[in-house]
């Protein structure tokens, strides 16, 4: 299901190392995609630490990059200092970046006509009253964002 909520974002490829099953790592079959070369941009949106680390190794030599938004992480991140050496970027963000005073109204502004897909990504609405059950929700698979309604 969240193959099909990345498409609608924009998305062009989507790796599970799970289906089928196989003893490569997520950066040996990314790079497989790109024919050995790696990837421009990985987003790693989990938080694992290994998933880190992975992401970084996925990138092109001398110019990808790793961007971090997953905040999940409860263990100590190993990277390879080779992939800094060889000109790869790691970078975490929060909140994708923006600057909430100038930046959240242009996009919901956006949302509100339809030029970002937000709707897309919407799988669960409760009631603030039911804050307990959005924590819940979100520990689902079928889980990709919860509306909160005040």
């Amino acid at each position: 299901m969240k193959r099909e909520k990345g498409k609608a974002f924009g998305m062009t490829h989507f790796v599970n190392p799970d289906s089928p099953p196989t003893s490569k790592s997520i950066s040996d079959l990314l790079k497989d995609l790109t024919g050995g070369i790696g990837v421009d941009c990985c987003i790693e949106c989990t938080g694992a630490a290994p998933l880190i680390s992975q992401a970084l190794d996925s990138t092109k030599m001398g110019k990808g990059r790793a961007i971090v938004v997953g905040a999940g992480m409860d263990a100590g991140v190993t990277i390879n200092p080779l992939s800094l050496l060889l000109g790869r970027t790691l970078k975490g963000t929060i909140f994708g970046g923006i600057k909430p005073r100038s930046d959240l109204t242009q996009l919901l502004d956006r949302c509100k006509n339809k030029e970002i897909p937000f709707h897309e990504i919407i799988t669960h609405e409760i009631q603030l009253e039911e804050i307990p059950k959005a924590l819940e929700l979100l520990k689902r698979q079928d889980c990709v964002k919860v509306v909160i309604k005040m």
